[in-house]
């Protein structure tokens, strides 16, 4: 008898035994991941079903798991109980832990993974910036004493555990607002179209996000928006660390009754805690227009809180000079100011007169509050020698002033003096109302005396 025949027949039996193993272990586990599949498609129902995570009407085209955990699905929908669409996914997918899938128990530990594929998303947070509606506000205490599901349960729902989860939102639309009942938490609404997101979320610790987004609109409009860094959630009110960058944002989206057409490139950090977040950075403008004002190559720094958009130490050129100003942007009150300083500016570009020929240096004051129906401008301004159509003086100065509920078209101007070499030309008022000019007394100046020639 040959070593192999003899070493079969002395462990016959254990070879029978190895070789039903062998044919046998596939076959459990094949049954095993087709239990474990149903089981992650079943924990999707479940929730869905009991609305312990999505109060309201959650309704999925097509679903589907592996394994491992890995649940796919189609179509999905959700709206709150009130009827409000919070989420609408054509495409998507969630991994589940296995141990959590074996024992059929999820919880905030349970999700490791979502993505999303071009979904619309609207997020609504309460005054404090909490995000709201992912359950219900309480339980009716019957609800409390109602028999567990067989089989399944629910933990991690109430906020006393971590959720951690790597969040991939692609090519969709998020929509987020926050009411807002005071003047240090105003009400914010924005939508950001073209969306991509990849997000490292810790609820107990510190929450990774970088945000691109094609399209800006809403509370502020821009044409791309850009958002890096992070939400630190182990304090008691968490707060941001971010980088911002708004390009071709438009001011007049504030509704502060600012009427410009012109874009800005807004961009820094934001920092302070969730429901009052404090921005600080930089604004510029390629072009600014005003009535009658055209500023070229603006920038300078501006700060956020509360409601409030400051901007300082702006720097800006017009009519050939350079300027100086800081101005303010309040969305509550819906108001805006501007204090400029300008100097070394051509005066025949400024009121478009080529027979004018001097420097001036300008003081502008302008204020507009909406609610109060309130519009302000007012300024001086001093010139040095010049000439006009050839008749040469030494310089002139004066101050203006526009004031009342924004309908009136009329300036006044005070105090204006035109030094020339056979003396001083000088009026108390004159007023430009509607285009047309309105000249008060005219006088002649020389030293003590005074002569009216008009």
């Amino acid at each position: 008898m040959s070593i192999i025949n003899k070493f079969i027949h002395e462990h016959k039996r254990w070879l029978k035994v190895g070789l039903v193993l062998f044919l046998a272990v596939p076959v459990i586990a094949y049954g095993l991941l087709v239990f474990l599949s149903y089981r992650a498609a079943g924990i999707f129902n479940f929730v869905a079903e009991h609305r312990q995570l999505f109060p309201g009407t959650v309704t999925v085209g097509r679903i589907s798991a592996t394994p491992l955990g890995c649940v796919t699905f189609e179509d999905l929908v959700w709206r709150n109980p009130e009827g409000v669409l919070l989420a609408e996914i054509p495409e998507g997918e969630f991994h589940i832990k296995p141990w959590d899938v074996l024992l059929r128990r999820v919880g905030s530990r349970s999700v490791t993974y979502v993505r999303m594929e071009g979904a619309y998303l609207h997020l609504i947070f309460n005054e404090n910036m909490e995000l709201t509606g992912f359950r219900p506000p309480s339980e009716p205490k019957e609800e409390k004493k109602k028999k567990k599901e067989p089989g399944l349960s629910m933990v991690g729902l109430k906020g006393e555990r971590t959720f951690k989860c790597q969040v991939e939102f692609r090519g969709g639309t998020i929509e987020a607002e926050a009411p807002g009942n005071t003047k240090k938490s105003p009400r914010r609404h924005f939508v950001i179209g073209h969306a991509d997101l990849v997000s490292k979320i810790n609820t107990k610790g510190v929450t990774h996000l970088s945000l691109t987004g094609g399209q800006f609109s809403g509370t502020v409009e821009a044409g791309a928006f850009y958002l890096t860094g992070q939400l630190d959630f182990a304090p008691e009110i968490p707060t941001y660390d971010l980088f911002i960058k708004l390009a071709d944002c438009n001011p007049e989206s504030l509704d502060v009754g600012m009427k410009l057409k012109d874009v800005a490139t807004v961009e820094g950090s934001l920092t302070g805690e969730l429901p009052k977040p404090i921005f600080d950075g930089k604004i510029h403008f390629d072009e600014l227009n005003f009535p009658a004002l055209k500023f070229t190559g603006v920038q300078g720094y501006c700060h956020y809180e509360e409601g409030r958009f400051t901007a300082h130490d702006v720097e800006a050129d017009i009519f050939g000079g350079k300027v100086e100003a800081k101005g303010y942007f309040d969305i509550e009150e819906k108001a805006w100011g501007l204090i400029m300083d300008g100097e070394n500016i051509k005066g025949g570009k400024a009121v478009r007169n080529s027979a004018l020929k001097c420097r001036v240096n300008l003081n502008l004051q302008m204020e507009e509050n909406g609610l109060r129906k309130t519009k302000l401008l007012r300024g001086y301004f001093k010139s040095g020698p010049g000439s006009y159509h050839l008749m040469p003086f030494n310089g002139f100065s004066g101050q203006f002033e526009q004031v009342g509920n924004g309908k009136e078209k009329k300036i006044t101007f005070r105090d204006v003096v035109i030094n020339m070499a056979t003396g001083d030309v000088t009026t108390d008022a004159f007023s430009i109302e509607n285009g047309q000019l309105t000249l008060g007394p005219i006088y002649l100046r020389e030293g003590e005396e005074s002569m009216r020639i008009r």
